[in-house]
């Protein structure tokens, strides 16, 4: 009985011990579940998260996809377009509706067509020159070379001072004739531009040209060859608003020429309103910027004074009336106006706009000790009334300006005193100027009209009684000139120019004597 009490009292305890283990591991249980639940929530809310952003890029990528779909569809069928223009410009209509319009429209086609192919020729040029080696110098800095081969054919009707390039008419006779015909490339120019270190700031620059101007060559040949002549040479200092050049050149007082491709070794209307020479000289300039693109530009100058007819050698140089004085020639000129580089040869077309005053001073003297001052006040302008239109020209008054072509090339008269009956001499005064009208047809056409007159004083002729023997150019009292050119540049390197001038020349007795000229001209520029 004790026994069996004893094993109930066990049974008991082990019952009593299990029940707190029991619900122990229940807790346990509901804890874990819990806690595993939680985690799986949150891993189902990031997964969402995930799912909804690549949803929202999926949507984006296919919006974009759509767009670059629309645009290809519509460059292909701008590409179609041109494919039908480009068939249609080749072929041309079977049947066209209205045939002149169609063929301007073709022709405009091919037009276009060519000047893409121009171009395309243009841009592989370009390249190319970066690919090619500069003209090789002693001094490692880059040469340029540049030029224009100029025919010139011509049909002179009347008798003239020089057939190549006629510059007065002459008084006709049986034994000269009534006019002449030639051709010639005497008038092609040749230069080379070389640009150096900068000096103290300044960029250093020089150039020269030569045509072939500047004789008869000894030769069967000698009607259309020439002998090579120096136009024009210079080295440059240029800063920022200054520049210091010498050289031979234009000078300061004389900037413009009206545009030709008939009269380039000599300026057009020299001798009838247009000064010019080429003659050692150093000029200095400095520009004051008054507005964006206007400015105001201050020039002077000192140079050899030229002087016309005064060498009587033809193998050594003896002095001009000019040198013989001892002193330079003095100039300055102040214009206003917009910035450009003006070319050799013709007028540069910028369609710059300027307007300048000069003046000119020098001391010349001749036998016994006899002196003259030769002077001259100018003004030059530039004026482009559109972009079709210009006009531009140059006036002056002034004494003993033949060296510069004024008075019809004489600085001064040689006679008799009417009153004394001694030889005697005197200044010749003139005035004179030239007007170029402008008309510009696109790119590669243009139209110029000039007139320019010279015109010495006649009370200056009639202080003096001049001698039977005086010649044709020193009775010669007025000229003047009428031009007319079209220009025509269907390259940018090549040139085409008809042009009619007409001569009036009259000495201060008798009648006028007239000569007109009909050139052609073919030019190649580099």
């Amino acid at each position: 009985m004790r026994e069996a009490r004893s094993l109930l009292i066990v049974c008991l305890a082990l019952v009593a011990a299990q029940a707190p283990l029991s619900a122990q591991s229940t807790q346990s249980s509901h804890s874990v579940a819990s806690s595993s639940a939680t985690t799986t929530n949150a891993q189902s809310i990031e997964l969402q998260q995930k799912l909804e952003a690549i949803s929202s890029d999926l949507v984006t990528t296919h919006q974009q996809l759509e767009q670059s779909q629309k645009e290809i569809e519509q460059l292909r069928e701008q590409l179609d377009l041109i494919k039908k223009q480009l068939a249609s410009a080749q072929a041309g209509p079977a049947q066209p509706s209205n045939p002149v319009n169609d063929t301007d429209t073709a022709k405009a086609t091919a037009a276009t067509i060519e000047d893409v192919q121009e171009q395309q020729q243009t841009l592989e040029a370009q390249v190319k020159l970066h690919e090619q080696t500069k003209v090789e110098s002693e001094s490692k800095y880059p040469i340029r070379v540049t030029g224009l081969i100029l025919f010139n054919s011509f049909i002179n009707r009347g008798i003239v001072d020089d057939i190549d390039l006629p510059e007065a008419a002459l008084a006709s006779g049986d034994e000269t004739g009534n006019g002449s015909a030639g051709a010639s490339f005497r008038q092609t120019i040749l230069g080379l531009e070389g640009f150096g270190p900068r000096i103290a700031g300044a960029r250093t620059s020089a150039d020269i040209n030569v045509d072939f101007f500047g004789g008869l060559a000894y030769s069967s040949a000698s009607t259309s060859a020439g002998i090579v002549r120096m136009r024009t040479a210079s080295i440059n200092l240029d800063w920022s608003h200054d520049s210091i050049q010498v050289g031979m050149t234009t000078p300061l007082i004389s900037p413009l020429s009206p545009t030709s491709y008939a009269t380039v070794a000599e300026p057009s209307m020299a001798g009838a309103g247009n000064l010019w020479t080429w003659s050692p000289q150093l000029t200095y300039a400095h520009q004051f910027q008054i507005q964006a693109h206007r400015q105001l530009q201050l020039e002077f100058g000192l140079w050899d004074p030229p002087a016309a007819g005064y060498s009587t050698s033809l193998t050594t140089r003896v002095p001009s009336p000019g040198e013989q004085s001892k002193q330079p020639a003095y100039e300055s000129r102040i214009s206003y106006g917009t910035p450009s580089d003006n070319n050799y040869g013709p007028a540069s077309d910028d369609h710059s706009f300027h307007v300048g005053l000069s003046g000119y001073y020098s001391r010349q003297s001749y036998p016994y000790g006899n002196s003259i001052d030769s002077w001259a006040f100018t003004t030059d302008f530039r004026v482009p009334l559109t972009h079709r239109f210009e006009v531009s020209g140059e006036g002056y008054r002034g004494r003993s300006l033949g060296g510069l072509g004024g008075g019809v090339y004489k600085d001064i008269l040689y006679g008799t005193s009417p009153i004394t009956g001694l030889a005697s001499y005197r200044a010749l005064n003139a005035i004179g100027g030239w007007t170029q009208l402008k008309t510009r047809f696109g790119q590669s056409f243009e139209a110029n009209a000039v007139i320019g007159l010279d015109n010495g004083f006649a009370a200056d002729f009639h202080t003096l009684i001049f001698p039977a023997t005086a010649t044709e150019i020193q009775l010669r009292a007025r000229n003047e000139m009428v031009v007319g050119n079209l220009i025509f540049r269907p390259k940018t390197y090549l040139i085409f120019s008809p042009e009619y001038r007409r001569i009036l020349t009259w000495p201060i007795y008798g009648l006028g004597n007239t000569a007109n000229i009909f050139t052609l001209s073919a030019g190649y520029q580099f």
